[in-house]
């Protein structure tokens, strides 16, 4: 289930999204277990973009109260994810975070990667908030316990051009690597703020390396009258076959998540559940127009061509 919503996802992700950039300081390390450690300014929809633009198969921990429903939690299950408790969700439920520790642990030692959002809470702005201990409780275990692993901590930056908007630029970039150091203090208290001392400066540097690098791929220049034409004529075709169904779930998750940071979480989600259903209304309205079955399949299939078409146009002086 894994690598199929994992292919599936990326494929949706790149009508949703404009551009996905990908950039790395330094060459992450094969065959060596990573702890990708990420800023988190747009929700869920910051675990799809790093689960399916890097190559490693990751883990990663989210909030605990998503798993609640135990289908929900068997999905989750089978999609990597780990559950992570919060004091906000009550002191009673804090000893289950060690076992989350504990999953991450044994994950890392069996030589996969974990993904861990260091701010904990999400918040729709590009920057960096106050890290919490979770990054770094899972480093001090992985270098300095009983059964230390080769664990290399990878600062990770997510950066959105706008939020909450259709083909919305994304940049994923990791930073310099992180490993463990004979200097570095081994008792818990100390290494958690020397750690995460560390790695806030990381992930600025980590920021900054993303600003420079947009600032030299991102320009564009004036676009001919043949690309404003061309752009025109996709987002027409764009809009006449997806219209009713895109802004109907666009409204309706406005008003689900009005005042949260879920928007571009739940609206992907709803688009990617649906969007072969949507496929076959298209199909079966062509029909009920006239057409033939044929006719009917070639509008279908053609469908996310034109939003494929448009996102391309959108992305390019022309």
């Amino acid at each position: 289930m894994y690598v199929i919503l994992r292919t599936t996802v990326r494929a949706v992700l790149h009508l949703y999204c404009g551009r996905i950039n990908v950039l790395h300081a330094e060459p992450l390390p094969p065959k060596v277990p990573l702890l990708l450690a990420s800023n988190h300014p747009n929700s869920f929809f910051d675990a799809l973009v790093i689960a399916t633009h890097l190559d490693q198969r990751i883990y990663f921990l989210a909030r605990s109260d998503v798993f609640r429903k135990p289908i929900i939690a068997r999905l989750l299950g089978a999609m990597n994810m780990i559950p992570i408790h919060r004091l906000s969700e009550g002191r009673n439920e804090l000893h289950k975070t060690q076992d989350s520790f504990q999953r991450s642990h044994e994950i890392l030692q069996n030589g996969s990667s974990v993904l861990i959002f260091s701010e904990g809470l999400s918040v729709n702005e590009n920057g960096l908030r106050t890290l919490g201990k979770g990054t770094a409780r899972i480093a001090h275990r992985a270098w300095y316990g009983s059964n230390p692993t080769a664990l290399v901590v990878v600062p990770t930056w997510l950066h959105y051009d706008t939020f909450h908007r259709p083909f919305m630029d994304v940049t994923l970039a990791t930073g310099a690597l992180m490993r463990a150091k004979n200097e570095v203090p081994t008792s818990e208290p100390f290494f958690l703020h020397s750690f995460n001392q560390a790695l806030q400066e990381h992930l600025l540097a980590t920021g900054e390396f993303t600003d420079r690098s947009l600032s030299a791929v991102h320009k564009v220049g004036r676009r001919s009258w043949v690309g404003t034409l061309i752009g025109a004529i996709c987002a027409a075709m764009a809009l006449l076959l997806h219209a009713p169904w895109y802004f109907a779930l666009r409204a309706f998750t406005g008003r689900k998540t009005k005042g949260t940071v879920f928007f571009d979480s739940v609206l992907f989600g709803l688009l990617y559940i649906t969007y072969p259903v949507w496929l076959v209304v298209l199909a079966l309205v062509t029909k009920l127009l006239g057409g033939s079955w044929a006719e009917a399949l070639v509008v279908a299939l053609n469908a996310p061509l034109w939003v494929y078409l448009l996102r391309k146009v959108q992305n390019r002086s022309m």
